[in-house]
């Protein structure tokens, strides 16, 4: 189940929570890793990665992205405890969103790619639907 961010097939991403790394065991943070596949379009630039959030992550987004929705002004931030990605989008209160993000192929260590992507608030709300079905699909498993 996947959600996305940017309005052109070549300026986007897209981050496709494929199923929970595990079966639920009672310890909050074991319980509730995903597996994801993101993968990234940023003019010339594309690639995928593999990556694991967590559920609670995604709900955090969720909420910052209404809000952002809401007043087109401010910022709505996503970032993994693993370091595997990182998102900050900023309205300037006129319907435009800015996009900057940093995207690792490896938790902690290897290659980075730092993108930025403009789009408008049009698309903002499609991605919100998109990821309330994910956080839907994937709520935080309660211990």
């Amino acid at each position: 189940m996947k959600f996305s961010l940017g309005q052109s097939q070549n300026e986007r991403i897209e981050i496709d929570v494929l199923r929970y790394e595990r079966l639920a065991v009672g310890e909050y943070y074991d319980d509730n890793w995903l597996s994801a596949q993101i993968r990234v379009r940023a003019g010339a630039f594309s690639g995928q990665v593999e990556a694991a959030l967590l559920a609670s992550e995604l709900v955090a987004f969720l909420s910052s992205l209404e809000a952002l929705h809401a007043t087109l002004r401010g910022s709505a931030e996503f970032s993994t405890l693993e370091e595997q990605l990182h998102l900050v989008l900023v309205g300037d209160g006129r319907g435009h969103i800015a996009l900057t993000g940093d995207i690792a192929d490896q938790p902690g260590i290897g290659n980075r790619l730092h993108f930025a992507l403009q789009f408008d608030q049009s698309g903002l709300a499609a991605s919100i639907r998109e990821l309330e079905k994910v956080t839907s699909q994937f709520p935080v498993r309660a211990v």
